[in-house]
């Protein structure tokens, strides 16, 4: 039975939200949601998961400002963070390699400095599990129950 485990996702897209919701709910796991990084860390402290679902770009507090803290607190350090993100396509820079994407029209260099940035910063974390936006349902929830089982 999975009810016993808590998932966290902390996302400000609702979209993205929802999508998450729908894969722990088919995979019959609980979860809670944060709306900003500022809330995520609050509802981590209150309780802790058993996983949290972390996006990367959010208001109050970002994605690898969150993760830093959790990784630095003894109490939360072990808990596994899954950093889901769109930043790749946000910017114009592969999150994965930090190599500029084919331009259509993602805007001034400013966007992707910022994108070549956010990929340094991600690189020098080095993530439990990376997960790039669109999100692979199959792929997801198999990486959950991965952890969770």
């Amino acid at each position: 039975m999975t009810d016993e485990r808590d998932v966290l996702i902390v996302d400000d897209s609702e979209e993205c939200v929802i999508y998450l919701t729908e894969i722990l709910e088919d995979l019959g796991y609980p979860f809670r949601v944060a709306r900003n990084g500022k809330a995520g860390l609050e509802a981590v402290r209150t309780k802790k998961p058993d996983l949290v679902l972390l996006d990367l770009m959010m208001p109050q507090k970002g994605g690898i400002a969150v993760y830093r803290e959790m990784k630095k607190d003894p109490e939360l350090e072990k808990i596994p963070i899954f950093i889901i993100t769109g930043a790749s396509e946000a910017t114009g820079v592969d999150m994965l390699t930090g190599e500029p994407l084919p331009a259509e029209d993602y805007g001034d260099e400013f966007t992707r400095r910022f994108g070549v940035r956010v990929h340094g910063q991600l690189k020098a974390i080095e993530p439990d599990v990376f997960i790039e936006k669109p999100i692979d349902h199959e792929d997801v929830a198999r990486r959950i129950r991965a952890v969770l089982e």
